[in-house]
């Protein structure tokens, strides 16, 4: 033992010394050597490139059923997982639907799954198509992987096919009501693998998914983005979505067409940054450009709370005493994806819209109170069960969100409402005549009260003012 640890310690002692000779004849370490190997070659990503991103750690501990999908993993960053497994059978299937072959149906008998519709479905082509995308493809993911060049060029081809048959049979179920196939069977399959291809995590770059379109479309086959829009509306539904877009603009990926369609009219309604007026450092920045009352101080300052129906949901607007807000429906979807726009709004260098909007929000709603008001007003129709976990969510949605005020496409319509409640909570006649409206005629019934009391006190009033009087007269 004592003769094995000697000769371990000479062995190390010679590494060194060798190591130490090698200086001195002028050849640096090994891993100098490598790191100027990677200097001399350059970067092997660009960060410039990169539209697919990780969940940043901070946000990802608070919402992580958020971000990490449930049943399918589509791209790398959740590729091998081992409970997401058992939708690969799956994904294979439709592959054989795209490629025109033929499976096994119940009872052993083949049946027919699609036919070939055009030539350049054979594999062969998708794989060339793909390796030739591959590098172009993991520069535009925001780490490197250790996948394969084989294995990645065959996750391109599988998880991209799966995602565009998809696609096509969901635009055949909006149409036709039924669908004969397993995931349009059963019914909780459908809308689970709808909010796990919203993810930010789980996407594939689009150019990805338009040059295996153009392999395996035909001629009657409506467009890709209107394939996506309608796959991802029921998430949070509106009329005529397909409008709400140019179809000639550039996207990302599947999650960036969705939120797209919500920015049309406010990207309009923007005033250019050379435009805004300059804020003075003599006002506070909080006060100035953040929200800083709730929606029952809105409503007791005199602000008009209303709906502000057929507009996009971002599209808020105050004036004259006035805030208009787009109504918004809130069900198990909505938070979900809300998260994955600011997610990606997070890690992109680009107006942070829903980052924005949900900050806003959070500022509007504090509790329970504040929700009964925006729901009276037509302004939030929810199923969550009651209006505390509604505002329990919305105080939840803005944690660990990195709010840059100088980015908010709001900030004239709160500096607006500010002034107005600074204005009125500045005067004390006001607060006083908004309180007795508030105590003594906000129903009838308090109204009524009023009177009654009123009446009361004239009735007491004059039967102390005849016994006094009475009395004098007697003396």
């Amino acid at each position: 033992m004592v003769k094995a640890t000697k000769g371990k310690r000479n062995a190390m002692n010679q590494k060194k010394k060798r190591a130490h000779q090698k200086l001195i004849e002028g050849h640096p370490p090994e891993w100098v050597i490598n790191i100027k190997k990677c200097v001399k070659g350059g970067p092997q990503y660009d960060s410039g490139n990169w539209t697919i991103y990780r969940v940043p750690w901070s946000l990802r501990e608070v919402h992580k059923s958020a971000f990490v999908p449930k049943i399918i993993s589509i791209g790398p960053f959740h590729y091998g997982d081992p409970g997401l497994r058992f939708m690969e059978e799956h994904k294979m299937r439709y592959l054989l639907r795209l490629l025109g072959s033929r499976t096994t149906g119940k009872g052993g008998q083949a049946e027919d799954l699609m036919p070939q519709v055009h030539n350049a479905t054979l594999l062969e082509d998708l794989e060339q198509a793909m390796r030739e995308l591959e590098q172009k493809t993991r520069q535009h993911y925001s780490e490197a992987f250790n996948i394969d060049s084989s294995d990645f060029v065959q996750m391109m081809v599988i998880d991209g096919c799966f995602v565009l048959e998809l696609l096509h049979l969901y635009y055949k179920f909006e149409r036709e009501k039924y669908v004969d196939d397993p995931i349009f069977t059963t019914r909780w399959m459908l809308r689970t693998i709808q909010r796990d291809l919203v993810k930010l995590e789980n996407q594939l770059p689009f150019f990805v998914l338009e040059k295996l379109f153009d392999l395996i479309s035909v001629a009657e086959d409506p467009s890709l983005i209107d394939l996506v829009l309608t796959f991802f509306d029921p998430l949070l539904p509106r009329k005529y979505i397909k409008g709400l877009i140019d179809p000639e603009e550039e996207f990302d990926h599947m999650l960036e067409v969705f939120r797209s369609t919500f920015l049309s009219s406010v990207k309009q309604n923007i005033t250019p940054a050379s435009k805004q007026p300059e804020i003075s450092v003599n006002f506070p920045l909080v006060q100035e450009r953040q929200l800083v009352h709730s929606v029952t101080e809105l409503e007791e300052a005199g602000v008009e709370l209303k709906n502000r129906e057929e507009s996009d949901l971002l599209d808020i607007s105050f004036q004259g005493g006035v805030l208009k807000i787009p109504p918004l429906y809130i069900d198990d979807n909505t938070a979900p994806l809300f998260l994955n726009f600011v997610a990606y709004e997070q890690c992109e260098d680009g107006k942070p819209f829903f980052t924005n909007f949900l900050m806003f929000f959070e500022s509007l709603i504090n509790s329970s109170a504040d929700v009964e008001i925006l729901h009276k007003n037509g302004i939030i129709n929810h199923v969550l069960g009651s209006d505390q976990d509604v505002a329990d969510l919305f105080n939840k949605l803005g944690r660990e969100v990195v709010y840059d005020l100088d980015e908010c496409y709001l900030s004239q319509q709160i500096k607006g409402v500010n002034n107005y409640c600074k204005a009125y909570y500045g005067s004390k006649w006001r607060v006083w005549f908004t309180n007795l409206k508030h105590d003594y005629f906000s129903s009838p019934w308090t109204f009524f009260s009023l009177l009654a009391a009123i009446f009361l006190l004239l009735l007491t009033t004059a039967q102390t003012y005849y016994t006094v009087y009475g009395y004098y007269i007697s003396s």
